[in-house]
C-alpha cells in the first residue's frame, strides 16, 4: 500500500464520518418511527464510533508518519492530524452533549481531512523517489528493497 493511498484512504474515512454526523442523524430521526430499535441492530451503538476511531488512527499516523519522513515540514502536518484525532476521541467519548460531542468530532474530522489532502498534494509536487520514500512500492519490492 502506498502512501498515496493511506492518504486517500484518510480523506475516505473522514468522508464517512461526516456522513455519519449529518447525514445518519436525519435518517435517525425517522428510525425510531420506521423501526424500532434499529440502531443498535445496525451498529450505530456508542461503541461504533470507538471502532472508526480505531480504524482511522493507524490510517492517518502512518500515512501523516511517512509524510514527515520525506519532508521536516510535515510535522505540522502530522501535529494537525495528531489534533483532530484528539477532537475526534473527544467526540467519540460521549462525556458532552449529543451536540457538542459531534461538533468536536467534525473538527476532528475536518482537521484530519485537510492534513491528509496536504500531505499527498506535497508528495505529489515532490514527486516520487524510492530511496527517500516509503520502500513500499513494486519496484521496491520485487528489487528485495
Amino acid at each position: 500500500m502506498s502512501n498515496n493511498h493511506l492518504d486517500i484512504g484518510g480523506i475516505a474515512l473522514s468522508l464517512v464520518c461526516v456522513m455519519h454526523c449529518l447525514v445518519f442523524p436525519a435518517a435517525a430521526v425517522a428510525a425510531p418511527l420506521l423501526a424500532p430499535g434499529l440502531a443498535e441492530q445496525i451498529g450505530l451503538a456508542h461503541e461504533w464510533h470507538l471502532i472508526l476511531l480505531a480504524i482511522a488512527a493507524p490510517v492517518s499516523i502512518i500515512a501523516l508518519g511517512w509524510g514527515v519522513k520525506i519532508s521536516d515540514g510535515s510535522w505540522r502536518l502530522l501535529a494537525a492530524g495528531l489534533v483532530g484525532l484528539g477532537l475526534m476521541a473527544l467526540g467519540a467519548s460521549h462525556m458532552f452533549s449529543e451536540l457538542i460531542e459531534t461538533l468536536l468530532t467534525l473538527a476532528g474530522v475536518t482537521t484530519v481531512a485537510v492534513a491528509h489532502g496536504l500531505n499527498y498534494n506535497q508528495r505529489r509536487r515532490r514527486g516520487h523517489v524510492h530511496e527517500r520514500d516509503c520502500g513500499m512500492c513494486e519496484d521496491d519490492v520485487a528489487a528485495g528493497r
